[in-house]
């Protein structure tokens, strides 16, 4: 009895782990996505958590790796230019909380606040399946009234992957923040303050050096024998 509590606590375990944080790289994210990505939904949350790593300046690199091969993708997304629109709305903080939309908790009136290292996407059905292999899998965003629709198919490999993703950053209701600045927009004490310009002039080049210690005078230690000239006098 005790041998099975304890193998039930270590997949417990396993699973809170695999889900507990962003993957670190490519490596990490690809070696989960052989386990994750059995199953449509496993798959479509790993594609989130590319989104959430591409996000992120310091991660984008390796996020873009994660989300060409969750994407089923024949090249860099930073270079197709079928992904262009997609890739510019990641980038842009003032627009990618529609990505955070998805997450269980997120809400307008929280400005879409969730964790990238523990979240959970909220699926509206359990996919309908589309000619050609494709199923159809609706997604429920806090931001929108209805369902937002994926596509996803599974490859040879047995694994899932998010063929069409175009539902995912379409426009959401705006964050309560930006709907509170959007109606005082005519009200200066919702103005941000404008950062400090130095406006003292630049030192010129022949002034830079003024406060340097000035160089002594050469002296001449040659041994020259010869007198100087007397001076003359009338």
């Amino acid at each position: 009895m005790k041998k099975i509590i304890f193998v039930m606590l270590f997949v417990m375990t396993l699973g809170v782990a695999a889900d507990a944080k962003l993957p670190a790289s490519y490596k990490e994210f690809k070696a989960r996505y052989q386990n994750e990505a059995k199953t449509p939904q496993g798959a479509v949350k790993l594609y989130f958590e590319g989104v959430f790593a591409f996000i992120n300046p310091e991660t984008r690199a390796e996020g873009g790796k994660m989300l060409r091969y969750a994407m089923y993708a024949d090249r860099p997304i930073e270079r197709s230019t079928y992904y262009a629109t997609f890739v510019e709305r990641m980038k842009d903080p003032d627009y990618n909380y529609a990505f955070r939309s998805y997450a269980e908790g997120a809400t307008p009136e929280n400005n879409y606040s969730m964790n990238p290292d523990n979240f959970k996407i909220r699926f509206a059905d359990k996919g309908k399946k589309d000619p050609g292999g494709y199923l159809r899998l609706g997604l429920r965003s806090s931001g929108a009234d209805s369902p937002r629709v994926v596509w996803v198919k599974k490859y040879d490999d047995g694994l899932w992957y998010v063929i069409n993703n175009a539902a995912t950053y379409v426009q959401v209701k705006e964050p309560k923040s930006e709907q509170i600045r959007r109606s005082h927009a005519h009200d200066a004490d919702y103005d941000e303050p404008e950062p400090e310009v130095n406006n003292e002039p630049e030192p010129k080049v022949n002034e830079i050096n003024n406060n340097e210690p000035k160089p002594k005078p050469e002296v001449n230690n040659s041994n020259n024998s010869e007198p100087e000239p007397e001076a003359e006098w009338d």
